[in-house]
């Protein structure tokens, strides 16, 4: 598995909120719904009218934004 520049690492700690597009080095593809004191959580997408709209399908949890990038998720 590779791993992402330091600006775009950078730049997902300070620009992820709910309703970022997000995507993981193994190509999986999601939008952030929560990030506060209680943790991250990002959900899944589904076409509607051929445009990607969250699901309600939880795909990764994150204590912390540290934690997610060491995971391998950063803003897309």
């Amino acid at each position: 598995m590779g791993t992402w520049s330091d600006e775009l690492i950078e730049r997902t700690k300070s620009e992820a909120y709910p309703g970022t597009m997000m995507k993981s080095l193994d190509w999986n593809f999601g939008m952030m719904s929560k990030r506060d004191s209680g943790g991250i959580k990002i959900v899944g997408l589904k076409k509607e009218y051929n445009f990607p709209v969250p699901s309600d399908e939880v795909i990764a949890e994150f204590a912390n934004i540290d934690e997610m990038i060491k995971a391998g998720w950063v803003i897309d």
